[in-house]
C-alpha cells in the first residue's frame, strides 16, 4: 500500500473510531449499526426536536422498523438517509411498525438538500394508486418533484429547509 492509500485509509478509520467512541454514549447517535443511518436519525431528531415533538431514539431498534418515537403523541417514526456517494438511488427496504417516516437527501457537501415527512397511511395509499409494493427500497426518486414525499406528504429544501439548520 502506498503511503498516500494508507494515510488515508488510516485517517478514515480513525475518525470512525472517533464517531462510535462518542455516539456509542450519546442519547441520539447511539443505536443504528450503520454510521449514515446514525446520522440520519440525527438529522431527523433536530427537526422533530424543532417542531416540539420531544423525540427519543431508541436504543434498541433491531426489527422494530422504526428508530424514534415522539414523547408528544407516540408516533413511530422510520429514518432512511440516501447519500450522493449512493450512485443506484436506492438504500434499504421500508418495513415493520412505523406510522410516520423521514426521508432525507444528503448531498455531495455533506449538506441536507431534501427532507421529506409522510405518514403511513399516505405513504400506503401512494403507493397503492402507483400500484407498487408497501414495502419498498427507499429510494432518491421518492423526494423528487412527482416522488411519494411530495404527492402525499411534505419535502423541504432550499430555503424552507435551512431553518432548521441541520448538517
Amino acid at each position: 500500500m502506498n503511503d498516500k492509500r494508507k494515510k488515508i485509509c488510516l485517517a478514515y478509520l480513525k475518525a470512525r473510531k472517533e464517531f462510535l467512541d462518542f455516539g456509542n454514549s450519546d442519547e441520539v447517535l447511539h443505536g443504528n449499526d450503520n454510521i449514515v443511518g446514525r446520522i440520519g436519525e440525527a438529522i431527523a431528531h433536530s427537526y422533530l426536536e424543532q417542531q416540539g415533538r420531544q423525540p427519543k431514539v431508541l436504543v434498541n431498534q433491531t426489527n422494530a422498523g422504526y428508530d424514534i418515537i415522539c414523547g408528544t403523541d407516540e408516533s413511530k417514526i422510520s429514518v432512511k438517509m440516501i447519500t450522493a456517494e449512493n450512485k443506484y438511488g436506492s438504500t434499504s427496504q421500508i418495513k415493520h411498525e412505523w406510522t410516520e417516516l423521514i426521508g432525507i437527501e444528503l448531498g455531495e457537501h455533506q449538506k441536507v438538500i431534501k427532507l421529506g415527512v409522510i405518514t403511513r397511511e399516505n405513504f400506503e395509499n401512494e403507493q397503492k394508486k402507483r400500484g407498487r409494493r408497501l414495502e419498498p427500497n427507499f429510494t432518491r426518486a421518492m423526494l423528487k418533484t412527482n416522488g411519494i414525499f411530495t404527492t402525499g406528504g411534505k419535502v423541504y429544501e432550499g430555503e424552507e429547509l435551512e431553518e432548521f439548520k441541520l448538517l
